[in-house]
């Protein structure tokens, strides 16, 4: 069986890629898009393919080369903090790398399942703080990179009944983990850690810690993955979270906690969005009917992060 997955070399790419040859497959293809030195180590030179997903023309190229059995579309832009100032880049390029593979997949390898990856940005403000969210909660989406994760999600959708594509959607709540970079908040917070530590800095500086996440081990996450690619079922929409929700404070508490070093906590300004969510917390039991839960739990991924950026150079 032939799998391709798209962003192999990004963080939750990288980590499927593992999680897919411990689960005994070999024939695997990744997309880079950047430096793909680490994916290097885990699959041949000659299935590593370096291409614009943005290019049609390149798409449909790789498509009809491969010729894939399950497609795990992981490629996207994705900086939240950012997508105001880059609106427009963002818009464009995640609507144009989904309708590129979804037409690609129609015309050349239109038995392939697809696995669609969504966003728990996508439902944005809930209607009640305190519920968890499931499949059938409406989008209020707070953000450019929220709108265009919901336009992902529902082209996947439109080619599932419009063209019979065996595409599958997931809508992931924050993941975190080895190699995701500081862009994201709990990456950034255990860099700067280690930074103190060096003695390359004296405060950690934070955003707006009231909100509420629900953080998921990425190697749980991509486990999620492929059981909805191998049980669920074509065209359904599947949450994928933990179910627990974590203050923001709680967490940045808990990795202070990992350190010896004296941390001065500095609430910088520049890292505030102009709106956060306040709550957002997965109701994942349709997936876990499906077989799969979380084993990770939140502690034992925060050590792993922290020991991660201090062997960084």
């Amino acid at each position: 069986m032939k799998i391709l997955v798209t962003g192999a070399s990004g963080f939750a790419g990288s980590h499927l890629i593992e999680a897919l040859k411990s689960a005994g497959q070999s024939d695997i293809y990744g997309t880079a898009y950047g430096n793909s030195s680490y994916l290097a180590t885990l699959i041949p030179e000659d299935h590593i393919i370096k291409v614009n997903l943005t290019d049609a023309e390149a798409t449909f190229t790789l498509i009809e080369k491969v010729q894939p059995d399950q497609i795990y579309h992981l490629a996207a832009f994705a900086f939240v903090g950012e997508s105001f100032d880059r609106a427009a880049e963002l818009m464009q390029n995640n609507i144009a790398l989904q309708l590129n593979m979804l037409e690609a997949v129609r015309k050349s390898a239109p038995k392939a399942r697809l696995l669609v990856i969504g966003s728990a940005e996508e439902y944005g403000l809930s209607t009640k703080e305190t519920e968890k969210i499931n499949e059938e909660h409406p989008f209020r989406p707070v953000n450019p990179y929220a709108v265009s994760k919901i336009a992902q999600d529902l082209l996947g959708y439109s080619y599932q009944v419009s063209y019979g594509l065996q595409v599958l959607r997931v809508r992931p709540f924050n993941h975190i983990g080895e190699r995701q970079t500081p862009d994201f908040a709990i990456p950034a917070f255990a860099k700067q850690i280690v930074e103190i530590e060096r003695g390359k800095s004296s405060s950690l500086k934070v955003g707006n810690l009231d909100g509420v996440r629900d953080f998921t081990d990425v190697k749980d996450m991509v486990r999620a993955y492929m059981t909805i690619m191998e049980k669920g079922t074509v065209g359904e929409v599947y949450n994928i979270g933990t179910g627990i929700g974590v203050k923001m404070k709680d967490v940045v508490d808990k990795l202070v906690a990992l350190s010896t070093a004296k941390i001065q906590i500095e609430v910088d300004q520049t890292r505030m969005r102009p709106l956060d969510i306040p709550s957002i917390v997965a109701d994942a039991s349709k997936i876990m009917a499906l077989g799969w839960k979380p084993e990770i739990v939140l502690d034992e991924t925060l050590k792993r992060v922290v020991e991660y950026w201090r062997v960084q150079k």
